[in-house]
């Protein structure tokens, strides 16, 4: 929750301009003519229902939840950051979205789901700082005693946009929806399959029961289940369902929603605020959700979007590519005229967000990695740094965790480093001590010779590491194999010896998926060196069965410490940063930019538009006497500070 998580202060420059001479009138800029809307149709009046009693969720619920099992959380009010309601935030997407529809068939797509997390809400919330749930459309919650059955208490104010309540039929319909396979998604199925159907206890409590105790079965349908409107959705088939909503968007009950007469087909989405959402007046979002509209322009070519955002087009730029961070937007370059001069700022953060991790996987089902030696004499022979240096601008740093960048990296990890002469030690005591005349290292009549399959745009990265594991002895054999074939080879068959592999890092980990001994000789898992260890798998069904959500860090990090130590991978290279961006010096930015473990989507639900400040920018776009002061470009999230 963004109130969770962003504090006070803010970064809006009202105070700093510098202006030169000739500076000319204010031009009112085209994204301050918007305003909410409210698309109500129906007149539900406040509050509950006075029917129901307050021990099945009606009025006076709060005073007796906590005898009836039931809890929340009450998080600590923030000081007010400043902000301002109203503006449009435009920025880009690659591809306009096959449908609009948050679940069903071709709704995976990362567009859809940005438009889903605005438009719609799920039962609960989860304050990463805090490691606590909290409250977003039910109010309270309740775990059995055995972890596999849970009751939600839905909010009594909770209305979806069209004015209607939201209660606890909504939630069983949602289920219904998702697990019936004529939607055409069938990991839906597979995902809350393991759910029995939901009940509701009442108007406003509903229960449902998982098949197994873990931690994630609570949080899979409180927090990743969004739930939909059961006076839209009952009336519908699958067919129907797919059909009304492929270029169109039901009723939410969140902040923004859909307005179908702003879609350009190919070109551009628009979201627009809710006059009347039902959270508005919430203490806990008061600087929360502030553009009037969220304007997403569909532009595929990076070189075009740059260019997009350069003439104003787009608010706001991620930029991904190092070489563009580093050259490309240099605030000396007097080229880059209005990053130079102040109207486009660039920022890079550091905070807690769980980064991927990448790396040499190494198969040790088989030789020569099954031999601790062999692997960290490679983990050794890999000149990272240089690579960084050389290749990556420096704006990447060394991994050594697997789970880095977020809470559940053990920072006693040692970093392994290049040492060819700690290699070549590491070698020979593991009997590849002698060199044949071509100085290949010989053992048992064999040279040391492994085949590394890549894809040939990794050439200029592997080419270093084959010339220096020539040098110890060891002869690296790089061949140019397609995607398909090396997803077949590492993932399906296991056959490969050394692979460079990167994944991403869920705010959740799953261990035992992961690095779980009964997954290493199963294809299709993502255990590919096949880790195999008592203690990993002991702490993994803890872990699961955990719902303290500090313990499960604790267990995360003991793990971090074990798999470092059997060195499956030969660590590689991440961003220690979380969002890498250019904007238009036009917003009010929160202190802490997108929070704790806040991403470049943040920006769209904690910035705000400064009426004057773009006022400013706009004619300081024809007025080059016009300068802004930029701002400090790295932010480092300090949670000791808090």
């Amino acid at each position: 929750m963004i109130s969770q998580t962003i504090r006070s202060g803010i970064l809006f420059l009202t105070l700093f301009f510098v202006f030169g001479c000739g500076g000319g009138g204010e031009k009112t800029p085209i994204a301050l003519r918007t305003k909410p809307i409210s698309v109500k149709t129906f007149d539900t009046p406040p509050g509950a229902d006075p029917t129901i009693s307050a021990e099945m969720g009606g009025n006076g619920f709060e005073a007796i939840a906590e005898s009836l099992g039931f809890e929340t959380y009450v998080p600590e009010l923030e000081e007010d950051e400043g902000s301002k309601k109203g503006g449009r935030f435009t920025m880009r997407f690659t591809e306009f979205p096959a449908t609009l529809r948050p679940i069903g068939k071709d709704s995976a797509s990362e567009i859809v789901w940005m438009l889903s997390i605005f438009c719609y809400e799920t039962l609960i919330g989860y304050d990463s700082e805090e490691d606590n749930i909290v409250p977003v459309l039910a109010t309270h919650w309740k775990i059995s005693e055995d972890g596999k059955t849970f009751q939600f208490r839905i909010d009594p104010n909770a209305r979806w946009s069209d004015g209607k309540p939201v209660i606890a039929r909504d939630v069983v319909s949602t289920w219904n929806l998702y697990m019936d396979e004529g939607i055409l998604e069938p990991r839906l199925q597979v995902a809350f399959g393991k759910y029995t159907k939901p009940v509701e206890i009442s108007k406003y409590i509903v229960e449902v029961t998982s098949n197994e105790k873990h931690f994630k079965n609570f949080l899979d349908f409180g927090w990743s289940m969004q739930i939909f409107p059961a006076h839209i959705i009952d009336e519908l088939t699958a067919e129907e369902y797919l059909e009304t909503f492929h270029f169109d968007m039901m009723p939410g009950s969140g902040p923004y929603t859909f307005v179908k007469d702003k879609m350009r087909k190919g070109k551009s989405l628009t979201l627009v605020r809710l006059s009347d959402w039902w959270q508005r007046d919430y203490e806990k979002n008061k600087d929360a959700y502030n553009f009037d509209e969220l304007k997403f322009v569909i532009v595929n070519d990076d070189r075009l979007t740059f260019e997009k955002f350069k003439k104003g087009e787009l608010d706001f730029y991620n930029i991904t590519r190092a070489q563009w961070w580093v050259e490309e937007f240099n605030v000396e370059d007097e080229k880059f005229d209005y990053l130079h001069r102040g109207l486009i700022q660039k920022k890079k953060v550091y905070n807690y967000k769980p980064k991927g991790t990448s790396g040499l996987a190494l198969n040790m089902r088989r030789k020569p990695f099954s031999d601790k030696r062999i692997r960290v004499a490679f983990a050794k022979l890999w000149n990272r740094e240089q690579l960084i240096d050389k290749l990556f601008f420096n704006e990447y740093v060394p991994l050594k965790s697997f789970f880095p960048g977020g809470p559940y990296e053990n920072q006693d990890n040692e970093l392994i480093s290049y040492d060819p002469e700690g290699a070549i030690a590491l070698l020979a005591e593991a009997g590849w001590e002698e060199r044949n005349g071509e100085g290949w290292l010989v053992k048992d009549g064999k040279i040391f010779e492994i085949d590394f399959g890549i894809t040939q745009s990794l050439e200029r990265i592997f080419t270093p590491f084959q010339e220096e594991l020539a040098k110890a002895g060891i002869k690296l054999n790089l061949k140019y194999i397609t995607s398909q074939t090396m997803f077949k080879n590492v993932m399906n068959e296991r056959d490969f010896d050394i692979h460079y592999q990167a994944w991403t890092m869920p705010l959740f980990p799953g261990p035992d998926k992961h690095y779980g001994s009964k997954m290493a000789d199963k294809p299709m898992t993502t255990n590919i060196t096949g880790v195999k260890n008592d203690r990993i798998d002991e702490l993994s069904q803890i872990y699961n069965e955990t719902f303290d959500g500090k313990e499960r860090t604790k267990i995360l990090q003991e793990i971090d410490v074990i798999l470092h130590k059997m060195v499956p991978y030969a660590h590689g290279w991440g961003a220690p940063y979380t969002l890498r961006c250019a904007y238009w010096n036009k917003f009010g930015i929160p202190k802490e930019i997108i929070g704790y473990s806040g991403d470049w989507y943040t920006a769209m639900s904690a910035w705000w538009y400064e009426p004057e400040l773009a006022k400013k920018i706009e004619s300081a776009k024809e007025d080059k006497s016009i300068t802004f002061p930029h701002v400090e470009t790295e932010y480092h999230y300090v949670k000791e500070s808090k």
